[in-house]
């Protein structure tokens, strides 16, 4: 007989598809997104959300692979934890049992997205945020865990609509391995692909007027050919693509300093993301850049 618990799968999630919102909301927005220039009313909002799971259950004390399910309407898109020069970066609010912890977003690799003289990176077509969730030990096999989350983004063509929806996923909890879900599979695979590697590169960035030069060196540098480069925290670089070149054993590369440029008395490090296509898809890394200029007087907005 087969085990009840093993073969069980989760309860139907909840797909989303917003409705248009009131225009006092969409004020709001206007204000926190310059790239907001249209009406919502009576519009659709191009994208469709599920919340899934990398498997069919729950086992305690692992961590399993929650993700964010975004299918964006063909020329529209969402936004990376630095969105770039406007917009705003998908959120998640989680409601979730006790002893649960869902970790921040893994983001994978952004694009880069130019809209009227903008720079924006994010994502489009279809792409998964993967979330992991922490699962407690002392939770009972045999139950049901409800997880629920609050999911709220901006999506944009030349004009951008906010929206937000609520969607829950029942997974039960078993002690045998959890069986992955093959309807989400192909997803959760090219989302793993997508996430930034570990280097081990090191890099200084100097302020240099009106740019910022970093330089990289360590094993397996890639060539500065179709190279792009993105930093997570947002006023520091201008958002235009920086000018990459290798320099002897050195990866140089020359971003233009934000005219808000501001940086906190706490914050040294630059988090670097540097990507490439390739034959199957994007490759990219991931390092911590040091800040070894003095810190000057932040420029206002």
């Amino acid at each position: 007989m087969n085990d009840p618990i093993a073969t069980a799968r989760p309860t139907a999630h909840r797909q989303v598809r917003a409705g248009p919102l009131r225009h006092l909301l969409f004020a709001v927005f206007v204000a926190l997104a310059p790239c907001v220039n249209a009406a919502v009313s009576g519009a659709d909002n191009h994208l469709q959300v599920e919340l899934v799971s990398a498997r069919l259950a729950l086992v305690p004390g692992q961590t399993a692979q929650l993700g964010l399910r975004l299918r964006h309407d063909a020329h529209w898109h969402t936004y990376w934890i630095n969105p770039g020069d406007s917009g705003l970066p998908t959120t998640l609010a989680w409601t979730l049992p006790p002893g649960f912890h869902a970790q921040d977003i893994a983001w994978p690799l952004p694009q880069r997205f130019t809209v009227g003289g903008l720079y924006n990176f994010g994502y489009d077509g279809e792409v998964v945020l993967p979330v992991p969730l922490d699962v407690p030990a002392d939770v009972q096999p045999g139950t049901t865990a409800h997880l629920a989350v609050l999911a709220k983004w901006l999506v944009c063509r030349e004009e951008c609509i906010p929206g937000k929806a609520e969607l829950t996923l029942d997974l039960p909890i078993t002690t045998a391995p959890a069986q992955p879900d093959p309807r989400w599979t192909h997803q959760f695979t090219d989302a793993e692909r997508a996430q930034p590697q570990a280097s081990a590169w090191t890099g200084t960035a100097r302020l240099a007027g009106e740019r910022i030069e970093i330089a990289l060196r360590g094993p397996g540098l890639p060539e500065a050919d179709r190279l792009d480069a993105f930093v997570a925290q947002r006023k520091l670089f201008d958002n235009k693509p920086p000018a990459i070149r290798r320099d002897g054993d050195a990866l140089l590369i020359d971003a233009g300093r934000s005219e808000y440029f501001s940086i906190a008395p706490a914050l040294r490090d630059l988090d670097l993301v540097l990507t490439a296509p390739t034959a199957t898809g994007m490759r990219g890394w991931r390092v911590r850049v040091r800040l070894v200029t003095p810190i000057a007087t932040p420029a206002q907005p």
